[in-house]
Parts: structure tokens; C-alpha cells; sequence
């Protein structure tokens, strides 16, 4: 029996009886998909989302809240964690180079787009130069711009902070969720339509998955709770207004 295999029976065995299972996850907010810093309570999709599955399959969840980057290596190269959640197979390339991943299948799509003031909406590619988005987050959709040098990227902490640049026309756009940046400007008591998605400018329709460098078998699982529980993910997406 091959080495991985053996382990990863061992681990299902353990898991059985009611191990704690520990998954990483950004310390950022990105609300309603989840949202887990200091001086608030983890919440939104993602963080009920991997309740329910530690409920369904008895085991204790553990979350471990990191900056994204300390995620990755403590992943692959530590392999202090179980799962990584929400993770994709096109994000953070380079820190996962000669590191093989497990991953589900899509516990959520969503969209990444360009975000502009309403009054520049619709006015083109020729009028961005300056992008922000989160630090530690990929900017999939302007990538080939990037990498030619056409447009250049601003990292910030939070949405918060990119918000302010656009407003205040240190940036010409922002590259995010239109979901959360939506909910942010209710935040910062702005309109909800104050900065609007350009559907003329980047964007990818792109997904949430559950990873693990070592655990294949909770991979496999998480499969089959998104199938077998399907109403119950649905009614979660509904709350969250996803």
C-alpha cells in the first residue's frame, strides 16, 4: 500500500472520532463571504459554509485566521493546517510552484470585476492607469496588462482603504467582488451604486474551493457533503444574498 494512502486512512480514522479539524483562513474582511478580524466575530457564507461540513461529518472546527501569505507556508511547507478555505487553482502560482494541491470542486462561483466612480463608467481601458486591489490577492482578469506594464497595480490592506483612493482620485479603479465592495460602501456610508462594476473592463467569473496539501480524503468528503447536502448550501447562499 502506497505510503500516502496508508496516512491518509490513518487520518480518516482519527477524523472519525471526532478530531479537530484545522483550516486556515484569510484574516480579512470580505463580507458576506466571510470575515474574520480582531475586533469582530467570524462571519458570512464561507465560515457557516465549513460549520455545517465539520457538523455533518462529527469533527470540531478549528479556524486559524492568517495573513494570506503566512496561509501558504504554513500549509506546504509547514503543513500545520488541514484545509485552506476559500483557495483556487489559479491563485498565489508562484508560492505553490513544486507544491501539489487537492482541491474540491467549487463551493461557490462569483465574479471579480472593475470597479469605477458612475461618472467614469463605461469610459474604457485607455483611462485606468492605476488599479488597486487587496494586498495578497490576484488580479487574474488584468493580468496580461500588468505584466505588459500598461497599467500598474496599488495594494492596500482592505477594501476600505481602496475605496478612499478611488473616491479621492488616487486610483482610477478597483479590482474586487462588486458584492463586497457593495457592502463596504454601506460601511463607510456611502451609496451602494457609488462605485459600479464596468462590464467594458477586466473581470473573470472565477470560484471558491476547499485545498489541502496532505488530505485528499477530506477533500473527497467535502465533495460529497456539497453534493448530498445541495439545499442546505443553497439556502446558505440565499442568506448571504449570494
Amino acid at each position: 500500500m502506497k505510503r500516502w494512502l496508508l496516512l491518509a486512512l490513518l487520518m480518516a480514522a482519527a477524523l472519525a472520532q471526532g478530531e479537530t479539524l484545522r483550516v486556515g483562513i484569510e484574516q480579512h474582511d470580505y463580507y458576506p463571504y466571510y470575515r474574520i478580524t480582531p475586533d469582530s466575530p467570524p462571519e458570512g457564507y464561507c465560515l457557516d459554509l465549513l460549520e455545517a461540513f465539520a457538523k455533518h461529518e462529527g469533527l470540531t472546527l478549528e479556524l486559524l485566521p492568517q495573513p494570506l501569505n503566512r496561509l501558504y507556508r504554513n500549509m506546504l511547507d509547514e503543513q500545520s493546517l488541514d484545509l485552506l478555505f476559500p483557495d483556487n487553482p489559479t491563485w498565489a502560482r508562484q508560492a505553490k510552484i513544486d507544491h501539489p494541491l487537492y482541491y474540491s470542486e467549487a463551493a461557490i462561483q462569483i465574479v471579480d470585476g472593475t470597479l469605477v466612480l458612475a461618472s467614469r463608467r463605461g469610459q474604457g481601458l485607455n483611462n485606468i492607469h492605476h488599479l488597486g486591489t487587496v494586498r495578497g490577492f490576484t488580479a487574474q482578469a488584468w493580468q496580461p496588462l500588468l505584466d505588459k506594464g500598461d497599467v500598474s497595480l496599488v495594494e492596500t490592506q482592505d477594501i476600505h482603504s481602496l475605496i478612499r483612493m478611488v473616491a479621492r482620485g488616487r486610483i482610477d479603479a478597483l479590482y474586487a467582488n462588486p458584492q463586497v465592495v457593495r457592502y463596504q460602501l454601506g460601511q463607510l456610508g456611502m451609496a451602494g451604486d457609488y462605485l459600479q462594476l464596468d462590464q467594458q473592463l477586466p473581470l473573470i467569473y472565477t470560484s471558491f474551493h476547499l485545498s489541502s496539501a496532505r488530505r485528499p480524503d477530506l477533500i473527497e468528503r467535502f465533495d460529497a457533503f456539497l453534493l448530498e447536502e445541495q439545499d442546505s448550501v443553497q439556502q446558505l447562499k440565499s442568506h448571504y444574498g449570494l
